[in-house]
């Protein structure tokens, strides 16, 4: 019998929003974990479609799991 998926926590869960390059790269999904202490993986938000949110907050993949930001919708 398979196993129930994991239940994430809110703050591991990006908004739905948040979009970068790596989404749209076709891999074959070795080596492709992040880093968290370096990341420079270019993101965007898909309401501004620039690199900064609707609050005028940066958008990053820390910054876009906070659910203090008024923009923040989870996935």
């Amino acid at each position: 019998m398979p196993s129930d998926p994991p239940v994430l926590n809110q703050a591991q869960v990006p908004c739905r929003h948040l979009r970068n390059k790596g989404m749209y790269v076709y891999t074959d999904g070795f080596g492709a974990q992040p880093h968290d202490d370096y990341d420079n993986t270019p993101h965007w938000c898909l309401k501004t479609m620039t690199q900064f949110g609707p609050d005028d907050d940066m958008v990053d993949a820390s910054e876009c799991r906070q659910t203090g930001r008024s923009c923040f919708e989870p996935i």
